[in-house]
């Protein structure tokens, strides 16, 4: 367990769900902020700014797909962690939580272990009590390390913490072909399992927000990706 307790917003309209999940994550040591629906969310985040969000998906009025599109749309909260609890187990609903926004995905039933797990591995992902400060860059993309920025052409990018990683692990290759595994390890992290179509999903949204650069980012067909600074650079032989 980390030893860097966390502030963690707990969103679903289950009471005996969310009584539990709370419960769990206070004695694991942190703090814990909950509500009931999605406009009590966006209040609970927008108040406390929180090192994690974990946000059940179906909940009536504004769902969990929407909280999560909206704190991903404003700067402030753009970069905080949002993990998706649904009842539905189909990839299509998976990949359109990612497409939302979410960083990670929890099927119900869980176990409140792998919960736990899962928050300690996003928080990780911010990089929050690091040592590191230094920088990279690639062309028109700069990305502060140690403040957890990104840039391109000098405008934030308003990235997810894994649309970050996997976008500095790129950027840090220098060129390299990087494989789906290699970025789930780098971007991810062990002991979280996860498909390399969701990979895809974040390399998509990625390229969205980089906008006339998204040509930086190339596919190699049958491998994975890399980033160059040319876009125009063909491909190597997949």
């Amino acid at each position: 367990m980390s030893s860097t307790p966390l502030t963690v917003v707990v969103v679903d309209d289950e009471p005996d769900l969310l009584e539990l999940v709370a419960y769990n994550i206070r004695q694991d040591g942190h703090e814990v902020v909950t509500a009931s629906d999605g406009l009590g969310a966006l209040d609970a985040v927008r108040a406390r700014l929180p090192d994690v969000v974990v946000l059940d998906v179906m909940m009536p009025g504004l769902s969990g797909l929407e909280v999560a599109r909206r704190l991903r749309s404003q700067t402030e909260t753009a970069s905080i962690p949002i993990i998706m609890l649904t009842a539905r187990t189909e990839e299509k609903h998976e990949l359109e939580g990612l497409d939302a926004g979410a960083d990670d995905y929890v099927s119900k039933p869980f176990s409140m272990q792998v919960l736990m797990a899962r928050i300690q591995a996003v928080a990780r992902r911010t990089g929050a009590g690091g040592a590191r400060t230094n920088s990279l860059t690639l062309g028109p993309v700069s990305i502060d390390l140690d403040e957890h920025l990104a840039s391109v052409n000098g405008e934030p990018m308003n990235l997810t913490i894994t649309e970050f990683r996997i976008l500095a692990a790129l950027v840090s290759a220098k060129g390299k072909v990087l494989s789906r595994p290699a970025l789930i390890s780098r971007a991810i992290g062990p002991g979280v399992t996860v498909t390399e179509r969701t990979i895809d999903v974040h390399v998509t949204s990625i390229r969205k927000k980089l906008g006339e650069s998204s040509g930086m980012i190339r596919t190699v067909r049958g491998v994975g990706y890399r980033a160059t600074v040319e876009a125009e650079t063909a491909d190597s032989p997949g």
